[in-house]
């Protein structure tokens, strides 16, 4: 029973507007349950075939953009009391895939928090295609992981 404790609170980021939202909630949760939070970007590797250098500096400019999400999230647990560890995952196969390679990985989680859906038109109608593959693939996986799924504000104000 002793272990409960060392449970954390996951969230995944993107930059995005309901991301953020996603985010606040998983600091509500942590700050009730006073758990750490870990916030995941991920980086998606892929090569755009032409020359290395602009690979290179496709990656650097998404990693910048990374890193400034992170620091963001930081700001805002600090601003709420909660410890938010960063963690910046590079993968080649998406980022459900390395979200749920992290779960393997790290050891007892209380919750996962996704948003609904992160950006492009069609995600913003249907739950996003991150967010439904990681809910599959949790269960099919057989990883004890809750998933809450935060949906963003509407833009009618509703």
């Amino acid at each position: 029973m002793a272990t409960q404790n060392f449970r954390h609170v996951v969230v995944a980021v993107d930059g995005s507007e309901t991301s953020w939202h996603a985010l606040d909630t998983a600091i509500n949760l942590a700050v009730l349950m006073n758990r750490p939070i870990d916030v995941l970007y991920v980086v998606q590797l892929v090569s755009a075939g032409y020359f290395s250098f602009i690979d290179r500096h496709l990656r650097e400019e998404q990693e910048a953009y990374a890193y400034k999400v992170l620091s963001e999230a930081q700001d805002r647990g600090k601003k709420a009391g909660v410890e938010v560890r960063p963690h910046l995952l590079k993968s080649g196969s998406g980022p459900a895939t390395a979200i749920l390679e992290y779960l393997e990985q790290s050891g007892p989680v209380k919750f996962l928090v996704l948003g609904a859906h992160g950006h492009g038109f069609v995600a913003r109608h249907i739950i996003g295609s991150v967010t439904e593959r990681v809910i599959r693939e949790v269960s099919s996986r057989g990883l004890a992981v809750p998933v809450l799924v935060v949906p963003g504000k509407s833009e009618t104000g509703d």
